[in-house]
């Protein structure tokens, strides 16, 4: 981890949690309880806390699954065949999951975002295959955003994501009371 508690810091008396590269001091505290507070908060912050959802990694940037390529793939292989549904961004993203390209954590929010809006377009004629009018326009964009698979997959990290920041905030919120 980059931070530590130390005690023999110049600018602390008690426990002084420093930022190990350059010795940065992050806080001066009365009892080792408040600094290892506050490391745990600074740690959280930086790399999330792991051990509550080890499934799936707090990192920048991710990468998309066998059924999200699939489902991309097959949403692109509809727009060329019937010329319709999705936009350039929709497309875009397609491309960047069917190449298995990592996608940052903020693109992720955006499908979630997309995922949540469009839900309603799973109740349109011609959605589900059987239905007059399959692939629909809805069901083609929802394809090149990755599917099913992608809503779970951009959902799960984007709930872990803020988990994870509430978390690390209510500590630095304790933290300031004690201090």
């Amino acid at each position: 981890m980059p931070y530590s508690i130390v005690t023999d810091h110049p600018e602390c008396s008690g426990y002084a949690v420093i930022k190990d590269a350059g010795r940065e001091l992050m806080g001066c505290h009365k009892t080792q309880e408040q600094a290892e507070r506050q490391l745990t908060a600074l740690n959280i912050a930086e790399y999330g806390d792991r051990e509550e959802t080890p499934d799936i990694e707090i990192r920048q940037s991710y990468k998309p699954t066998a059924g999200m390529i699939e489902e991309a793939k097959r949403g692109l292989a509809w727009r060329r065949e019937f010329g319709r549904g999705g936009t350039a961004i929709g497309i875009a993203r397609a491309r960047d999951i069917a190449n298995s390209r990592e996608l940052p954590i903020e693109t992720v929010r955006r499908m979630s975002s997309f995922f949540a809006r469009h839900e309603i377009d799973k109740q349109g004629e011609g959605f589900s295959p059987g239905e007059d009018g399959f692939p629909s326009n809805g069901r083609i964009a929802w394809a090149l955003w990755g599917g099913d698979p992608g809503k779970r997959w951009a959902d799960a990290i984007v709930s872990r994501d803020e988990s994870r920041v509430a978390k690390a905030l209510t500590i630095l919120t304790q933290l300031k009371k004690m201090v």
